[in-house]
């Protein structure tokens, strides 16, 4: 049984906000892990919030030219094409994270965070949580 069961990863603030909305449902990186459907992302939002907001749920990913991913996800990423293009600029492959089942929680702030990771940093792509601290994140947001 594998100890890493639910993830961290880093938005800024209205994209998170557009994720718990339901009007971004596929988040888009240039690099990320493949992590299996199911895997429980929880959304730590950037300064000036500095916290998790909450979590959604990978349905799935999907890994191509952009060009590609812009045609099969262009009205589900928040972005108009222009952003998508710069952010895509040099690259061959973009990664479309669909998301589903998103709930936002209480902002657990930074200060809990270390109290769950000694030296809890915001993620750059993403943190893989282990079983423990996925368990005391669940219980801070049953408080």
């Amino acid at each position: 049984m594998l100890d890493t069961v639910d993830a961290i990863i880093s938005l800024h603030r209205g994209y998170a906000d557009a994720v718990f909305a339901g009007t971004k449902t596929v988040e888009l990186r240039r690099k990320f892990p493949k992590l299996p459907s199911g895997t429980r992302l929880w959304i730590y939002a950037t300064r000036p919030t500095g916290a998790v907001m909450g979590f959604v749920s990978i349905q799935d990913m999907d890994r191509g030219p952009p060009a590609t991913i812009w045609k099969t996800h262009g009205t589900s990423v928040g972005i108009d094409q222009a952003a998508f293009n710069e952010y895509f600029d040099g690259a061959s492959e973009a990664i479309a994270i669909r998301l589903t089942a998103a709930c936002r929680v209480s902002p657990i702030a930074m200060g809990e965070l270390r109290q769950i990771r000694k030296h809890f940093h915001p993620p750059q792509i993403l943190t893989r949580l282990t079983a423990l601290e996925t368990k005391e994140l669940r219980e801070l947001i049953q408080k």
